[in-house]
């Protein structure tokens, strides 16, 4: 489909909302729904399954998880000698914050575009067509917010991951439910599975196989999403318009996917993950995100 219009994503918006991504890294609070802790499991998948189905207890409550205290601990398992966090490691969650920012960011523009924002502030007064019409905006902009955080994950980890992944997808037992029913519940939601696969002893065996299952991970939640797509309403101001990111080639247009049945290597995505990831900005960003998640003293180099 044609996007009419073209709009800039501004680094310096970005910058704005970087804070609250690294929020949702250090923790998210999520309460599984009964389907997921009851999955039917196959054979190939069962322990896995299992293990993600009684991932809280089992208890019915709300279960805390922090994925940077997650890629500690993964560090200390697979390098315990190491004072430095493992490139791969370091690598998968900066690619996971700039991914989360981005999808805020779209977000944001979607309250704007769509008139959310202006249902949002007088929410207390709508009459029940108000109602429907704002619970259906909030489902679309948080299902938008998820395909833009992962697609913008693939961008950046695709050139690093490993040519054959199917050993990797041969783990992976698939997302075992995905929230739209608000952004805070989406991002919750989506890094609460994340977060427990990573823990899995299985499925982490060396630092590169964090960037090939984080790369599988978030592209099962954009198949995810995209089987939702057809249900979701009032997605004008996603199809017509494409986002562009400010000195990049990376650009979300609607739901386009140019990943989907993709081989590894990108030719754009090596050279774009170069200029970006490696500018003295994105290297600054990434060290300060090390330190402020994981108390790592570059200076000193210790913990």
């Amino acid at each position: 489909m044609e996007h009419s219009s073209t709009f800039p994503i501004k680094k310096s918006e970005l910058d704005q909302l970087r804070e609250e991504a690294t929020s949702y890294i250090k923790s998210v609070q999520w309460e599984q729904g009964r389907r997921a802790r009851n999955r039917e499991k196959d054979d190939k998948d069962d322990s896995i399954l299992l293990y993600l189905s009684r991932a809280k207890g089992g208890n019915g409550s709300a279960d805390v998880v922090s994925v940077s205290k997650s890629i500690l601990s993964l560090k200390k398992r697979l390098l315990p000698e190491s004072v430095a966090i493992p490139l791969h490691l370091n690598r998968a969650l900066y690619a996971l914050q700039e991914g989360i920012t981005l999808g805020i960011w779209i977000k944001d523009s979607y309250y704007d575009a769509s008139g959310l924002s202006s249902l949002n502030e007088k929410r207390e007064i709508l009459d029940n067509s108000g109602k429907r019409e704002y619970e259906s905006k909030m489902h679309t902009a948080t299902a938008f917010m998820l395909f833009s955080t992962a697609y913008k994950i693939l961008h950046d980890l695709q050139p690093f991951a490993s040519d054959d992944l199917s050993v990797m997808k041969n783990k992976f037992a698939g997302i075992p439910e995905v929230s739209v029913m608000s952004p805070l519940k989406g991002i919750s939601c989506s890094l609460f599975y994340y977060d427990k696969y990573l823990n899995h002893p299985q499925i982490i065996l060396t630092d590169q196989d964090v960037i090939d299952f984080t790369v599988v991970y978030f592209e099962a939640l954009i198949d995810e999403i995209q089987l939702r797509k057809s249900s979701l309403e009032y997605t004008d101001t996603i199809v017509d318009r494409t986002y562009k990111l400010e000195n990049s080639d990376f650009a979300v247009a609607g739901w386009s996917n140019v990943f989907a049945g993709a081989a590894k290597s990108i030719e754009f995505n090596q050279i774009q993950f170069e200029q970006i990831v490696g500018n003295r900005d994105a290297k600054h960003f990434a060290r300060r995100l090390t330190e402020q998640l994981l108390s790592y003293d570059f200076t000193a180099q210790k913990n």
